[in-house]
């Protein structure tokens, strides 16, 4: 039988995790397929892929970058080819073990009845343990801003989502701009003001390390100015044809 399910798993320099990633997942004994987006790792990530897509037994798939294009546009073009595929659901995570496989249940089971299922680190307490003091401040400063410009109390920079995309027209993507990851906020902006049911789970997410302090703080200042641009957009009634 056909999986019905893709799990988009992009990589940058995995090499240390994502074998155990994927076989964790694999014990889950679902029925799923995988696309694996490299987004041009150069510490044998891609070769580790290249040995789990031999493995004829689960269907695997793989994009090839030469250089990085981006988290957000390894998902953008991961929801282009699930919908090219004619998949009914996808899956996206972060393949760091940032966000624990053992969640991807409850996304399948609470999907049937949503259009976008995201994990949330904000519904209970402690659930960002061993996370530095000016990450725990920037990800609180980000999701408080999303509140106050766009009205919801979404995990709106978590990746760890799941999509019906029998449910939503994949002509969103268009209209996010982002290659990096304020494409998470703003996906997440477009859909919900297209009044799409967005359903959260409570989850842990483990600290991950993203690059070095100061490209992580060009992606907070970028982050900001997108958060703004697309405010913007919606407060003069740019029409967002869906």
């Amino acid at each position: 039988m056909k999986a019905k399910i893709l799990i988009l798993l992009p990589t940058l320099n995995e090499v240390q995790y994502i074998s155990k990633l994927y076989k964790r997942i694999l014990s889950l004994k679902l029925n799923f397929n995988y696309l694996f987006i490299d987004d041009g790792s150069n510490d044998g990530t891609w070769e580790i892929i290249k040995k789990i897509k031999k493995n004829k037994k689960n269907k695997v798939f793989t994009i090839k970058r030469k250089n990085r294009e981006g988290i957000g546009k390894a998902h953008k073009d991961g929801l282009n080819w699930a919908y090219k595929k004619k998949y009914k659901y996808l899956v996206t995570m972060d393949t760091d073990f940032a966000h624990d496989p053992k969640y991807i249940p409850q996304l399948i089971k609470k999907i049937r009845n949503a259009d976008l299922i995201i994990g949330s680190r904000y519904l209970r307490k402690n659930s960002t343990p061993n996370w530095p003091l000016l990450r725990l401040f920037l990800t609180h400063g980000a999701h408080f801003t999303t509140f106050l410009l766009f009205g919801h109390k979404f995990d709106s920079t978590n990746s760890f989502r799941c999509y019906n995309l029998k449910k939503i027209n994949k002509n969103f993507i268009l209209y996010c701009k982002s290659n990096d990851y304020d494409f998470f906020f703003t996906s997440l902006a477009i859909l919900n003001l297209k009044k799409h049911k967005i359903v959260e789970i409570p989850m842990i997410l483990k600290s991950r390390i993203i690059g070095n302090s100061k490209n992580y703080i060009k992606y907070i200042f970028k982050s900001i100015f997108m958060m703004f641009y697309v405010f913007f957009k919606i407060k003069f009634n740019y029409r967002f044809k869906l």
